[in-house]
């Protein structure tokens, strides 16, 4: 219920659809791959299921930057009392709200959502026992700041943390105008498709008479969910005859759009940011023209 509400919050301040982008700490929860979708392209085969029918295929991919970011902090304190522990946080937001008006980010691009407020708990030692005892409370809310240009998040970041707030779990892309987005991908791929119709009748003579639409599959893929896990390092042979202690080996993610070598078409070839990536898969079915005799 809470995650709708934010969600519908959201929309209404900020007047347009949002989706995950880049690699808040919500990375660790994937561990950079569990949420990869994959992507429809051509199969290849021009032969359909009708005894007499063909199907030409395309594939079109659209790189585009986005119109905005929507940037989600977890702030979370314990007090003594839940009246405490919702003051100390509202106190860090009150100081980074204080700090992004000086960034020139506007009230109406900030929300905050309380998330939720719980009892902690504790154990005291009596004698041989370990009895468990209420320690307090807990609060924990998130703020999401809207923001254009993307060299701000790092001022966003430090403001945040001057505050106290650490966890950033994740950066959204907002693209404003998908009916924009779908037609210029809709437009490209009938292109390719009649492209293909007179490239077949000029090589072989073969005619083809459009029998329906059979796919039309549209895609969004946003950076959060192409972002993959690396981790480089080679050990060595060790032997020991009493217990034998590990080092941490760290691990990186990195950015993997999808590739244009599948698709029969690239819009704006990717760079060296992470941009939202919009497909269309669209196959359109023939019957071959039947030779017209002489009456």
């Amino acid at each position: 219920m809470k995650k709708t509400f934010f969600i519908v919050c959201l929309l209404f301040l900020f007047g347009t659809i949002s989706y995950p982008q880049e690699s808040g700490n919500q990375i660790y929860g994937n561990n950079g791959y569990a949420q990869r979708r994959q992507v429809l392209t051509n199969t290849g085969a021009l032969q359909s299921n009708r005894p007499t029918g063909y199907s030409i295929e395309a594939s079109v991919l659209l790189n585009l930057r986005p119109d905005a970011f929507v940037a989600v902090f977890g702030v979370q304190n314990d007090g003594s009392s839940s009246t405490e522990s919702n003051a100390r946080v509202d106190a860090k937001i009150a100081g980074f709200e204080l700090s992004l008006g000086s960034l020139g980010v506007p009230q109406t691009d900030i929300f905050v959502d309380f998330i939720t407020q719980n009892r902690v708990y504790d154990f005291a030692v009596q004698g041989s026992q370990a009895v468990e005892k209420n320690a307090g409370f807990e609060t924990k809310k998130t703020i999401a700041v809207r923001y254009k240009g993307r060299d701000l998040l790092e001022k966003i970041i430090a403001a945040a943390a001057s505050s106290e707030i650490f966890d950033l779990i994740k950066v959204d892309y907002i693209v404003a105008d998908f009916d924009a987005v779908q037609k210029r991908l809709f437009d490209e791929s009938v292109g390719v498709i009649k492209a293909k119709e007179a490239k077949y009748f000029k090589a072989f003579g073969t005619r083809l008479e459009p029998v329906g639409l059979a796919n039309e599959k549209y895609n969004a893929f946003y950076p959060g969910e192409r972002y993959q896990r690396y981790q480089a390092y080679e050990t060595g042979n060790a032997y020991a005859t009493g217990g034998s202690v590990l080092q941490r080996k760290s691990f990186t993610f990195y950015y993997e759009p999808l590739s244009g070598d599948d698709f029969d078409k690239m819009i704006n070839p990717i760079g060296v940011e992470p941009l939202v990536q919009f497909t269309l898969y669209l196959r359109m079915d023939y019957d071959i023209a039947k030779k017209k005799t002489d009456s």
